[in-house]
């Protein structure tokens, strides 16, 4: 699915918020009350990283704030490079056999509901000409008013490892442009207005800091 193209904002209102979390950070766009999103589209470019810590970088639709419900795509991390799909909190499908990835290779994600209960994550990495796209059924067990779709998301996430606290690599700065996403109304708006999450320590230490644009999301990790 290609992204599609930004309307005028007049049509769009929400409310910014600010918020912090102990291993994503990114940005949050809510739908207007009494509407939902069906698609959101983002493209980033895949960073430089070596060691052991582990990272990922995702486009999603959220079913609300609380993100306990998210259909992703994206990149991540782990002492080489994968793509993957995903419907939260079932486990990740690994598509790198379709969309490899490597660092410096520019990646475009449209995540985007089919129904209620079905949908497709498009993993494109426009710079080796590969694409990945994964139907997806919605997580089991999961009672289907919860299956909203409130938020668009564009998000870094840093992770734990046994148990140990959060390491967050320094990737520099990730920026998702192009940013869009498509409400049930039909209308289409791009990312302004949506909150921002930090990545922040369990002693209060701030790893990023989140930047949004019309059609843009950037986060710059900091120096800590």
């Amino acid at each position: 699915m290609k992204p599609p193209s930004l309307l005028g904002s007049a049509c769009f209102l929400t409310t910014a918020l600010a918020a912090y979390d102990q291993n994503r950070g990114g940005a949050v766009l809510k739908a207007p009350d009494g509407d939902s999103f069906t698609s959101v589209t983002g493209t980033f470019t895949v960073p430089s990283l070596v060691g052991t810590a582990k990272l990922s970088f995702w486009v999603a639709i959220g079913d609300s704030i609380k993100q306990d419900i998210v259909l992703k795509g994206g990149v991540i991390f782990d002492k080489t490079y994968s793509s993957f799909a995903a419907w939260f909190p079932e486990n990740a499908t690994d598509t790198t056999s379709a969309a490899p990835a490597k660092a410096s290779d520019s990646i475009t994600v449209t995540v985007s509901l089919d129904s209620d209960s079905s949908g497709t994550v498009v993993v494109e990495n426009t710079t080796q000409k590969k694409k990945s796209t994964q139907s997806l059924k919605a997580p089991a067990n999961i009672d289907p008013s919860r299956l909203t779709a409130l938020t668009a998301d564009w998000f870094v996430q840093a992770y734990q490892a046994n148990g140990e606290l959060v390491n967050v690599p320094k990737f520099g700065t990730i920026a998702f442009t192009g940013c869009s996403a498509k409400l049930k109304s039909g209308n289409v708006v791009g990312s302004t207005g949506a909150g921002t999450f930090e990545i922040q320590g369990t002693s209060g230490q701030i790893y990023t800091k989140t930047t949004v644009s019309a059609n843009g999301v950037s986060l710059a990790r900091t120096s800590m």
